[in-house]
């Protein structure tokens, strides 16, 4: 199936904004995952499991699992890697007892930011442990193919940088 269909399927994340700073913003709407209810009684979009000693995370609104801890075997244990070397790592490594863990793409990543925080600008909990700082996406800089996007969980925005950079990385898999 089709990423986007099915991202569509289920529903658009919420951005976490729950604060109205002008008439007719996000904070105002709160549109996304179970449209027309408030965050205050919003239904749970993100399930924290642990499985075989690894914390993950279900996204109800996205259908993807992704790593948990920061700190943890899904995020390189917090340290950063180049691309190359992101992009190749999960296919080595068995975690919350599944294989096929992968590098997400920008909007994926851009999926689990919360703008309603900031650094780092996603949920803790779910997510523990965030490494302040940007986070590897496999999506490739087309103008220039020598860059890939990166997400900033300082900030929640994305952008590209070379590929020898050294970023985080938290990896996903489609789970539910």
């Amino acid at each position: 199936m089709d990423f986007l269909k099915y991202i569509f399927s289920r529903g658009l994340p919420k951005t976490g904004q729950s604060i109205e700073y002008s008439v007719g913003d996000d904070g105002a709407f709160q549109a996304g995952w179970w449209v027309k209810r408030l965050l205050a009684n919003n239904r749970t979009r993100f399930i924290a499991k642990t499985i075989d000693g690894d914390d993950i995370v279900f996204d109800r609104a996205t259908g993807l699992m992704f790593a948990a801890d920061g700190t943890g075997g899904g995020c390189n244990f917090g340290n950063g890697l180049t691309w190359e070397n992101a992009v190749a790592s999960p296919q080595v490594i068995t975690f919350g007892g599944f294989i096929d863990w992968r590098l997400p793409n920008v909007l994926e990543l851009l999926s689990i930011v919360n703008y309603g925080l900031m650094s780092p600008c996603i949920s803790e909990p779910p997510f523990a442990n965030t490494v302040d700082g940007n986070y590897w996406c496999s999506t490739t800089y087309l103008p220039d193919t020598l860059e890939s996007f990166y997400v900033s969980f300082s900030s929640g925005v994305a952008w590209h940088v070379v590929k020898t950079t050294v970023n985080k990385v938290r990896y996903v898999r489609l789970g539910i």
